[in-house]
């Protein structure tokens, strides 16, 4: 066993001596790496969302893969020892083996290794990680790396020509955008096809369903086991039956996703979502996705959750806003809001301002309310938040309302305020509350 191995692993590098496959999975890793750090502002939330903004970049990854593997099968052409190989005793597919095996497993430690590069920078901040669902986001794209070198070979081979390869990138590169034509507008089926169709621009709480990964894997290992037996065919018969793997792994995948009705659009996963607390009081809490930035969060919430304790029935509470659309915000009274996001070093974004950003809207977020409700009054608002942080309004009406708080005492202050905070949370006009008389 042992001689085997050693006979296999001198073939594998004399294949990688004599081809540009390890130099090209050197350059699609530094591609890689380089468009996830030039691009994190929202992959340094956490793991899941890495995985899925790198399957974004997919198209091009793939597209320079086939690329490198046209070039490469059309090297017997462009040596002319076509007919000399055709003669050699040994199965073709046996002669095949080594060149597949050496691309195949170079462009899916390529992508692999760019998704663990980049982990690195999340090593200090992000805890959270749902391993399977990371793990099988990640094992696509490595698969559908494979199949689209293994079909640059075959291409490269059956069409020996210098647009090929080029032909094949551009190709690659504009899948995204006719998928849902090709499909008939079917989105379940444009993401199992194409699998950087869909991803990279949702929610930072995304994730990926382990039956919709174990579909994919199922269509790509059928598209690169036929791929490899198309590059490995010598007559027409041969190519056929190469169609039949694509064929049965595009039908088993289908029938796991049950035609499409177990597709799920957008899919959140709960547990990140989970709010994780501080043990003592008054209790902060940010979501598990976000629990290694609860000790940065900690300071700023409870200095504003301080401020807002001069207000009478005042919140006990600071819990990260995780609701990201313009909708209405369904709040308790004991309940403040943190306008939490994480910077592109892993870390909350502005962290030192955080204080103000929670006490602005008095600890209400976000200011929308539904298309029926006038909403409370801007510069009340404005004038009430002021108040509590002892600066001065830029609107000049909210200016004059401040100063007329300022004129009475700390008590009849502070419970104007807090009418005020009641009508945000109500989506009420709120006029009159900090002049009205009582």
């Amino acid at each position: 066993m042992a001689g085997v191995l050693g006979v296999v692993s001198r073939i594998l590098f004399i294949e990688l001596r004599r081809t540009p496959a390890l130099w090209s999975a050197l350059a699609l890793l530094a591609a890689g790496t380089g468009l996830l750090y030039n691009a994190p502002e929202r992959w340094t939330s956490g793991y899941m969302i890495l995985a899925l903004d790198q399957r974004w970049y997919l198209s091009v990854f793939l597209g320079l893969a086939m690329a490198t593997g046209a070039a490469q099968g059309r090297r017997d052409h462009r040596s002319r020892v076509t007919e000399m190989f055709a003669g050699v005793a040994r199965p073709r597919l046996q002669q095949a083996a080594p060149l597949l095996l050496v691309y195949g497993s170079t462009v899916a430690a390529a992508y692999a290794g760019a998704t663990g590069l980049a982990a690195l920078r999340l090593a200090g901040t992000a805890e959270y990680l749902r391993a399977g669902a990371f793990a099988g986001v990640v094992a696509v794209g490595a698969v559908a790396m494979v199949a689209a070198a293994w079909f640059g070979l075959a291409a490269g081979r059956l069409l020996p020509y210098l647009v090929t390869a080029p032909l094949l990138a551009i190709a690659s590169f504009a899948s995204p955008l006719v998928a849902r034509g090709i499909t008939g507008g079917r989105e379940w089926l444009s993401t199992l096809l194409f699998p950087s169709y869909g991803l990279g621009g949702g929610s930072e709480f995304d994730t990926m369903p382990g039956r919709f990964s174990l579909a994919q894997l199922l269509y790509l290992t059928g598209l690169a086991a036929g791929a490899a037996l198309l590059f490995a065919a010598a007559r027409w018969r041969a190519r056929l039956v190469a169609l039949l793997p694509p064929l049965l792994g595009a039908a088993t995948a289908v029938l796991v996703l049950q035609g499409g009705s177990a597709f799920v659009r957008n899919p959140i996963d709960p547990d990140a979502r989970e709010l994780v607390c501080t043990a003592d009081a008054p209790q902060v809490c940010v979501a598990r996705m976000h629990s290694g930035v609860l000790d940065e969060v900690t300071p700023p919430a409870r200095a504003a959750l301080a401020r807002l304790a001069r207000l009478p029935y005042a919140p006990s509470r600071a819990v990260e806003y995780l609701d990201r659309e313009d909708r209405v915000v369904d709040q308790s009274a004991d309940v403040v809001l943190i306008p939490l996001s994480i910077g592109d070093d892993g870390h909350a974004l502005d962290a030192g301002k955080l204080e103000g950003y929670m006490v602005r809207n008095l600890g209400v977020v976000p200011f929308v309310c539904p298309d029926e409700a006038p909403g409370t009054d801007r510069a009340v608002v404005e004038a009430a938040s002021a108040w509590l942080l002892g600066t001065e309004p830029e609107q000049p009406e909210a200016r004059s309302l401040r100063q007329r708080l300022t004129k009475l005492d700390e008590r009849e202050a502070a419970a104007r305020v807090a009418a005020v905070r009641r009508a945000i949370l109500a989506c009420e006009p709120g006029d009159g509350l900090l002049t009205s008389r009582r």
